[in-house]
């Protein structure tokens, strides 16, 4: 008689199933009504950054870098290679604003041990840039508030 029951339940579930199926293209089709059609907002392309992502590494979140956040200096990590007037042109190309004043710091890399072994961090370059009054970067920054 087990084998029975087995047949009753999966007649069962599939009903369930059905029913499910049916809710669900119901639900689908009311949403679908309902979704207001939104304009489609033109591309603006940028300028061509080339090599501005290669000199920007990356930005430097730390608690110095945020408090000077607040007053419109952003400090980046920058490739070595590379000078203030191109840091400048990079970071206008990238951000879109209007840069007053890069400053740059080498820094020089620390003397690090592992076990027996005795090596050194690399050499870094740091810049911090100075903003026009009134913009900002936000993505740099996302914890500040204005």
């Amino acid at each position: 008689m087990g084998f029975f029951d087995k047949i009753r339940k999966s007649k069962k579930s599939d009903d369930k199933r059905k029913s499910s199926v049916k809710k669900e293209e119901n639900v689908l089709s009311m949403v679908k009504e309902d979704e207001p059609k939104e304009k489609v907002k033109p591309v603006v392309l940028k300028e061509q950054t080339g090599d501005a992502y290669k000199i920007l590494i990356k930005p430097q979140i730390t608690e110095k870098a945020t408090m000077l956040a607040t007053r419109g200096k952003y400090v980046f990590q920058v490739h070595p290679d590379f000078n203030k007037a191109e840091i400048k042109r990079a970071i206008e190309k990238v951000y879109d604003v209007h840069v007053r004043k890069v400053n740059i710091l080498t820094i020089s890399g620390k003397a690090r041990r592992y076990g027996r072994s005795v090596g050194r961090t690399k050499d870094w370059k740091k810049a911090v840039i100075s903003v026009a009054k009134g913009e900002r970067i936000a993505s740099v920054t996302a914890t500040e508030q204005a």
